[in-house]
């Protein structure tokens, strides 16, 4: 009993162990008895081994566990053949009556007009369409006067781009022209419009020699004017005339300061119809 109390004492007791480092030098170490410290590894192996062995045998979480597929067998069908009784259709019911519609038709301004709302008597029938209309009272295109019959008069119309030429009431030739950038009777200087009204011829110029700025970069034109300058009274508008031009491509579309411009040639021609005192009438139908 004695000699095991000394193997236990003996085996917990800290020794001082020289350790040869070499060349001459040693090491003072304190170590436990070597049975002890191989009992110490071999426990901590065995503790090492059961945690790695308690790690790889830890259930799956949720996540990665599989889902239980739960199969069913569904119940069979019923074959059993009903018999349907079909209800008899109700009565149909009457259509409401339609409701008048309102159809708005086009206005077209021929001349100046005078505006009347009409609405037709059909709106009195509810089973029929109700038709509203903004109409206008036509006034027609007057046509040149007569009392002077067999003199030449010109009819501008600025809204078609035409210029009529007449011999009392019998038209002799329509020429197309440009007219005032701007729709309208005139208002003011500069507003590129062109005048409405009656007038008349004041003087035949010739304008083969003039030239006129833009004002769109390019200077001065040559030829701007044509070769002849019919120039109206034109209500205390000054430099309202019917005149040629150097672009022929612009008739047809608003495009002067206010005048009425021909080619060179149906000005040339026009030419040698005009008069001092011609009547001129110019109109927006």
């Amino acid at each position: 009993m004695q000699n095991f109390r000394d193997f236990i004492q003996d085996l917990f007791t800290l020794r001082t162990v020289w350790i040869d480092k070499g060349r001459g030098q040693w090491a003072v170490k304190k170590r436990f008895h070597p049975l002890l410290r191989s009992m110490g590894w071999t426990i901590a192996l065995i503790v090492c081994v059961g945690i790695y062995s308690s790690i790889n045998t830890l259930p799956k979480s949720e996540a990665e566990a599989q889902p239980e597929v739960i199969t069913a067998r569904l119940p069979e069908p019923d074959r059993t053949i009903q018999t349907v009784q079909t209800l008899p259709d109700p009565e149909p019911k009457p259509e409401p009556a339609p409701k008048p519609k309102e159809i708005i038709l086009p206005l077209k301004t021929v001349a100046k007009t005078t505006k009347t709302d009409i609405v037709l008597p059909s709106e009195k029938n509810p089973g029929t369409d109700r038709i509203i209309s903004s109409v206008q009272t036509v006034q027609t295109a007057p046509k040149p006067q007569t009392k002077n019959n067999g003199k030449y008069s010109i009819q501008v119309n600025k809204s078609e781009y035409t210029l009529s030429l007449y011999k009392g009431s019998e038209l002799v030739k329509t020429y197309p022209v440009a007219v005032g950038k701007n729709p309208g009777d005139k208002q003011r200087v500069g507003d590129n419009r062109t005048p409405t009204g009656d007038f008349r011829i004041v003087s035949i110029e010739n304008a083969s020699g003039w030239t006129h700025d833009f004002r769109d970069g390019k200077g001065k034109i040559a030829g701007a004017y044509g070769p002849w300058f019919l120039r109206l009274d034109a209500k205390g508008w000054k430099g309202i005339g019917i005149h040629g031009t150097h672009d022929p491509a612009s008739r047809g579309t608003n495009a002067t300061e206010g005048c009425i411009r021909l080619s060179n040639e149906d000005i040339a021609e026009l030419r040698q119809y005009a008069y001092r005192n011609m009547p001129v009438s110019i109109r927006e139908y």
